[in-house]
């Protein structure tokens, strides 16, 4: 353990137990046992490891869980102030620039740091303390002598020294009123060849340059108990992390003390609401206890969580293996290997279009029949892009465009991209495209490997989805009793948007102005966005009748493929993935058609797995991705993963019959991108300019809250650190998602 002490008065810790200022509560009741310890290396007893309170039901050590100690990157750490830490990936968490000024870490002269190679670099951190005076405690490496430290907060000038050579630290003096509360902005400048950062600290009051050993840069450690080596979190006063609570959650923690006596709260902040805490008690010098806290008042909400210890030294309390885990439940055995599976993808198809995600006037029989009877219907699915490039790319790999190579509408796939047709086509399993997308398409073919590659128009057999079911079915009775995969690409409801009579009429039935026509294409929609074509009320009658039309032309086309299916004696044993690519924008953002934002109506999708004897109509409302499909499918066949992908199946979420851990899932396209979460959109456009939306309150995305919920805005910041600095490298399966590290994430990064 790191051996500096940090003394905190119980008091100050009580008023900033969250990320953000509010007032503490009485303690809730929670489970807890204490057996004696001995320090570090105390003894312990199975009792300490026993839940003891009746009638929770057991817990699911094995299932999905959120690791606390994994995601050690994710807590905002307090010693005598906010730490910021170069050395580690806690570090990314305040550096949000979307060209990296920051090198790796380094070696240096017995510490460890971050090289800064610009010339000045950004920082955004967030500060719920006093606003009166402060220190901000610098250590850094000067490399030379008299480099001149320029520091600017909130846009104010700080006063810093010239620095020396070698390590130091240097205690820079923050006037009244510069801080904020909420969220900071600081901008370090260090001359041309930059310098090496070990760590900041933002003070409250005057402090002075400390004697004591620079902080670790991370909260996570190893401690022997009884022999067995545990990890968990300590050195820090109070650490505190922005979390989603899952239905069902408990907390699980152990805490350790060394030679002294402390008392120990855990606190949980929600927006708008005063901290409660959910523990407070004294533990004795050399104990041992175990905490089992029930988190159900926060259920489906993000929170502050903060351990802290607030009488006592914080170098001599660990709080062992912190994590928040779900109840155990039936889980179905896995199925047999499907023997086929079609890939069916709607180009621009709005989820809001499909009665199974939202009450629409539009028909879907065929889709809703199928969805209830034998779907998985997954509620909460973010594109992988707000274009069809990208995001078919991203389809056919289960990897984000900065993998794949796919950043906009004129890149190339990058070489050794892990395309489904090649992974399938390993173990011998024939392959077809069938599809209008060569746009699209045509630009993975180096990648992939197909037996068949079809595109209706060009080939003169058709251009609308009947064509596509036509050739998907020729191409499985040509197969004759062999396993088969096919990704197909239906262009409904993309533009043009066809008039389909005795279709169309159920949505817009006349007169139709010639201004819009009976088939719009890209052209039309560019005049109403530039403000050539003027916009009645009975123009967007027509242009959303037509859209609306092809969706159910659409659904036509599905029912077609089932029947074909099932006449085929297929059916049972050809699973079929239905999505969209992206969806398709009304002016609902000044934008028509997709590509020109990350908005809800362009990024939400469809995704539907119809699994003969597995789905039942099940919903789940997890957020999910594009690259799961291909990891997904990869599995139900019963085939190796393929470590290439970012993804991870989705499948042992359909088996789990209960809750799964909150997941935040991005989207990206050229220099945009956004997270999303069950409830919140966190989207950074093409300017760089931040919007923040409650989509579970506001699935419309009216309402920007950017400046009204901090604490949302902190938690999206966070993870937008860690996906700028590692989405080309992310691996979901030995990772994790970027709000619940795993593992795997630790080992590749050196934490």
């Amino acid at each position: 353990m790191p051996k500096f002490a940090v003394h905190v008065a119980a008091a100050v810790l009580a008023l900033a137990a969250a990320l953000f200022a509010c007032q503490g509560k009485g303690a809730q009741s929670a489970e807890s046992q204490s057996v004696p310890s001995t320090g570090p290396e105390a003894g312990t007893s199975p009792s300490a490891t026993k839940s003891l309170a009746e009638g929770y039901p057991p817990l699911d050590e094995h299932g999905p869980k959120m690791d606390l100690v994994a995601s050690r990157a994710l807590w905002h750490l307090y010693r005598q102030g906010l730490f910021l830490p170069f050395a580690s990936e806690g570090f990314r968490k305040y550096d949000q620039q979307y060209s990296r000024p920051w090198r790796g870490v380094v070696d240096l002269d017995g510490h460890k740091g971050r090289s800064l190679g610009s010339t000045a670099a950004t920082l955004h951190f967030p500060w719920s303390q006093s606003i009166g005076e402060a220190t901000l405690l610098v250590r850094v490496h000067g490399d030379s002598a008299r480099k001149k430290l320029s520091l600017r907060l909130n846009g104010k000038p700080l006063k810093a020294p010239s620095l020396g050579s070698g390590w130091q630290e240097v205690a820079v003096a923050v006037p009244g009123q510069a801080l904020v509360q909420g969220e900071n902005t600081l901008v370090l400048t260090a001359g041309k060849k930059g310098a090496v950062f070990h760590s900041l600290e933002m003070v409250p009051g005057r402090a002075p340059v400390s004697e004591e050993a620079w902080p670790s840069p991370s909260p996570a450690a190893k401690v022997l108990i009884s022999g067995q080596e545990r990890e968990c979190l300590t050195g820090f006063s109070r650490m505190t992390m922005p979390v989603e609570i899952p239905e069902g959650a408990r907390l699980v923690v152990g805490t350790n003390t060394g030679g002294s006596r402390a008392r120990l709260h855990i606190a949980v902040a929600v927006e708008g609401k005063p901290t409660e805490l959910v523990q407070n008690e004294v533990q004795e010098a050399n104990t041992l206890r175990e905490r089992r806290i029930s988190l159900a008042g926060f259920a489906g909400k993000l929170v502050a969580l903060t351990f802290a210890v607030a009488e006592g030294r914080a170098n001599d309390v660990a709080w062992l293996s912190p994590r928040i885990l779900l109840p155990r439940t039936e889980v179905k055995p896995r199925p047999e290997p499907s023997r086929n599976i079609i890939m069916f993808v709607a180009d621009a198809l709005r989820a809001d279009r499909l009665s199974t995600y939202a009450k629409t006037r539009v028909a879907t029989p065929n889709l809703t029949k199928a969805a209830e009877s034998e779907g998985v219907i997954f509620t909460a699915t973010q594109a992988a892009s707000p274009s069809s490039p990208p995001s078919h790319a991203s389809i056919q790999s289960g990897s984000m465009p900065r993998s794949h190579g796919i950043l906009g509408d004129k890149s190339k796939v990058r070489p050794g991209s892990p395309m489904i047709s090649a992974i399938v086509a390993k173990h011998g399993i024939a392959t077809a495209f069938v599809g209008d997308a060569p746009f699209a398409m045509n630009r993975l073919k180096p990648a992939s490997a197909w037996t068949e590659f079809h595109q209706p128009s060009a080939e003169h057999k058709g251009g609308d989805c009947s064509a596509v079911v036509k050739l998907i079915l020729e191409f499985a009775d040509k197969q004759a009793g062999k396993r088969f995969f096919v990704s197909a690409v239906a262009f409904e409801a993309h533009t043009p948007y066809f008039y389909h009579q005795g279709t169309t009429e159920h949505y817009y039935d006349g007169p139709f102005d010639e201004a819009i026509g009976k088939r719009p294409d890209g052209v039309v929609l560019t005049d109403i966005v530039k403000g050539r074509l003027k916009m009645t009320p009975e123009r967007w009658d027509q242009l959303r009748g037509l859209y609306d039309g092809e969706v159910e032309h659409l659904d036509g086309c599905f029912g077609t493929l089932l029947d074909g299916l099932k006449s085929r004696g297929l059916a049972e044993n050809t699973p079929i993935v239905f999505l969209a690519d992206h969806g398709e924008g009304f002016f609902e953002h000044g934008g028509m058609g997709h590509a020109f934002g990350q908005y809800a109506e362009l990024t939400n999708v469809p995704l539907i797995f119809f699994l003969p004897g597995l789905g039942h109509g099940e919903k789940i409302a997890t957020v999910v991705s594009h690259i799961d499909v291909v990891p997904t499918i990869v599995d139900l066949m019963g085939l190796p993963a393929d470590e290439r992908v970012q993804g991870e199946s989705l499948l042992p979420m359909i088996l789990r019959q209960g809750q799964w851990v909150p997941r935040v899932m991005p989207s990206e396209y050229g220099r945009s991108y956004a997270l999303r979460s069950r409830a919140w959109h966190y989207i950074v456009n093409y300017s760089g300019r931040e919007s923040l939306y409650n989509i579970a309150l506001d699935p419309t995305e009216k309402t920007d809250l950017k400046d009204k919920e901090p604490l949302a805005l902190r938690y999206f910041r966070d993870l937008a650190g860690i996906y700028l600095a590692h989405r080309a490298a992310w691996r979901t399966r030995t990772w994790g998602t970027l709000n619940n590290h795993a593992p795997g994430f630790v080992a590749a990064t050196g934490e």
